[in-house]
């Protein structure tokens, strides 16, 4: 039999590590000696400790430690669904640290934000209530946008353009208190619907977006510009920040995300804002609905 020590020097876990799981249950010493306490243990015992030590180095939980010991049967399901969220959770750090160097050296910079003039525009919108579930509430937008491209078809409403969305404030922060927010899903028609129009099983309005100078920035999908998860694409910061440069006072809600499309397949994304001075902008994001 071998002392704590010497084990510890075998297996590489720390004499304080290995009362630690003894006390657990985890790895107990095979023998104690009842008068000092002494702990010993046997060489059968060094594969499970190895284990243990390349477990807590890879940020296995104890208590899926103590499953891959105690259910050999399914071991190796319980390794392959760490290992699973641990690749997963590594692309969602390289992601956010490829966002950071993007962001510290400036690449996103080089974004062009552009100045255009819009005529007025008619819509009709679906509003749907998102949460930050990104594949949800795309899901959720993808049915919306169909739902209204279909009935405005099947009534003979063309599209004067293409789709577009907006977020809306829900509350004094800008969600409401469950951390949810509401997306208009609007399509542009040539003109104004009638006031009692709408999509059973749908929440609808319409609008008009007024004449208007606006700000437009555009990205590709496979654009180098990193994006962080869960936060406002890169070229929107900049697409902000010029607004607020001019003068504007700046409102998320005012933004539009309009897909870029090319031989019918989506390509990009550009977003845009109306120039308006402070005094004006409460009156155009209620435009937006």
């Amino acid at each position: 039999m071998m002392n704590i020590g010497e084990f510890s020097w075998l297996t590489g876990l720390s004499t304080k590590a290995l009362r630690a799981y003894d006390e657990r249950g985890l790895l107990p010493p095979r023998a104690t000696d009842p008068w000092t306490g002494y702990r010993r243990y046997t060489a059968d015992q060094l594969s499970s400790a190895v284990l243990i030590r390349a477990a807590r180095e890879a940020g296995m939980p104890l208590t899926e430690i103590q499953r891959l010991l105690e259910e050999p049967e399914r071991a190796r399901t319980t390794f392959d669904q760490f290992r699973s969220a641990v690749t997963a959770e590594r692309e969602r750090q390289d992601a956010a640290l490829e966002g950071m160097a993007a962001l510290l050296a400036e690449e996103v910079q080089g974004q062009a934000v552009e100045e255009r003039t819009a005529p007025e525009q008619h819509w009709a919108g679906i509003v749907l209530t998102v949460t930050h579930d990104e594949e949800e509430d795309g899901e959720r937008a993808d049915e919306a946008f169909t739902a209204l491209g279909s009935v405005l078809i099947a009534e003979g409403r063309e599209l004067s353009g293409p789709f577009w969305s907006s977020l809306r404030d829900t509350g004094e922060d800008g969600t409401g208190e469950d951390g949810t927010a509401e997306l208009l899903c609007c399509a542009p028609v040539p003109g104004p619907l009638p006031a009692d129009w709408g999509i059973p099983g749908w929440r609808t309005e319409t609008g008009l977006l007024p004449e208007r100078t606006e700000l437009v920035v555009r990205w590709s999908h496979d654009a180098p510009i990193p994006a962080v998860e869960g936060a406002v694409h890169p070229a929107v910061l900049m697409l902000l920040t010029e607004a607020e440069l001019r003068g504007t006072s700046v409102s998320p809600a005012q933004l539009r995300q309009i897909p870029l499309f090319e031989d019918g397949e989506p390509v990009g994304v550009a977003v845009t804002l109306p120039l308006a001075s402070a005094d004006s902008s409460a009156a155009s994001a209620a435009s937006l609905g």
